[in-house]
């Protein structure tokens, strides 16, 4: 489900569960009966008889946690309703808001090295960007991830074959292990290959964890900038760009993308739904077309939607197949990859 442009790989009826749950842990018996119907998950309200109707009244949408009483007409989002539940009411439901960040993007994140370090190195260097409204960067004032951070989570974790990176992928995107927490680690570069911020994906979980308030990217766009056209050596083989079609697939999550690479394919991610900077990088690319291939439900098709409403110049076709073989790239081996159905 979405909430606030935030992709929760959860169900609503699971999150409503754990919420009553926790809340009957603290002695606070709300929500009643929950119960799911076809749209809506059903709970007592908890705005009117202080929470205590027999029969559920409000409805939580599955897609975007928007809870609507059809007794007293409460309409507010899931992060206000639970933080009226907690007794911590507020109209932007910050409460809630962690309450979902903790609960369902479990992994933390590393608090950034604030070390002045100068490294040969195009990662790393000493000073970090400040987005401005209009979504571009300036480089004046906070600081990069360090290429001392970066070294310390420069190890292998099974888990990244199991998620079909391969050595040439995880030395080209720079992808490391971070001991502490537990946690695959996927640096986020700007165009000059500086570190922005470091996103996480737990190994024992499926939720992608990034620093709050950070401003993302197109994940891959430093990369298909650096080596487009190239013949790379590696310390596993060569890569020769040179073959690789210079179109883009546009995908929703890091390891899809990645996993395009892995089957010789340009890929950008979007991390999310898509935002304004990434809009504009996609618009200011020179490559001829991009190919759509977020992931193939409610969540994905909305993403399709945003991206040709807002990339008009570009040649744009999208793939298809059936989601009972595969939810999205990564679950695809390379011969469902290679036969992907491409429509305008």
């Amino acid at each position: 489900m979405i909430i606030n442009d935030t992709i929760f790989n959860v169900d609503c009826l699971d999150i409503l569960k754990e919420l009553q749950s926790q809340l009957h842990l603290n002695k606070i018996n709300l929500l009643g009966v929950v119960s799911d119907t076809s749209d809506n998950v059903m709970i007592a309200c908890p705005y009117h008889k202080e929470g205590q109707e027999r029969r559920p009244s409000m409805g939580v949408r599955k897609s975007d946690g928007t809870c609507h009483c059809f007794a007293c007409g409460e309409v507010v989002g899931l992060p206000q309703m639970i933080s009226h539940c907690w007794g911590h009411d507020s109209e932007i439901g910050a409460f809630g808001w962690e309450w979902l960040l903790k609960n369902f993007l479990t992994v933390s994140v590393e608090e950034r090295k604030d070390i002045e370090l100068d490294f040969s190195r195009d990662r790393g260097a000493r000073i970090a960007p400040n987005r401005h409204s209009n979504g571009n960067y300036d480089s004046t004032e906070h600081r990069y991830v360090s290429e001392e951070e970066l070294e310390s989570y420069r190890f292998i974790h099974p888990y990244m074959y199991k998620r079909k990176l391969t050595d040439a992928i995880i030395e080209i995107f720079d992808i490391g292990y971070d001991k502490n927490t537990d946690c695959i680690t996927f640096p986020v570069h700007d165009n000059n290959g500086n570190t922005l911020f470091i996103a996480r994906r737990s190994v024992k979980t499926k939720y992608f964890n990034y620093p709050m308030g950070a401003v993302k990217p197109l994940y891959g766009l430093y990369e298909y900038n650096k080596h487009k056209g190239k013949l790379v050596d590696m310390y596993c083989g060569q890569i020769d760009f040179r073959e690789w079609s210079e179109d883009i697939i546009i995908c929703e999550s890091m390891l899809d993308a990645l996993t395009a690479w892995t089957y010789g394919k340009f890929a950008v991610a979007l991390n999310g739904l898509g935002n304004e900077l990434q809009f504009k990088q996609l618009r200011e690319m020179s490559c001829r077309k991009f190919i759509l291939a977020t992931d193939a439900d409610e969540a994905g098709m909305r993403a399709r939607e945003r991206i040709l409403r807002n990339i008009p110049n570009k040649l744009i076709t999208q793939y298809v197949w059936d989601r009972n073989l595969a939810k999205d790239l990564n679950d695809m081996d390379k011969e469902m990859f290679d036969n992907l159905e491409e429509i305008l």
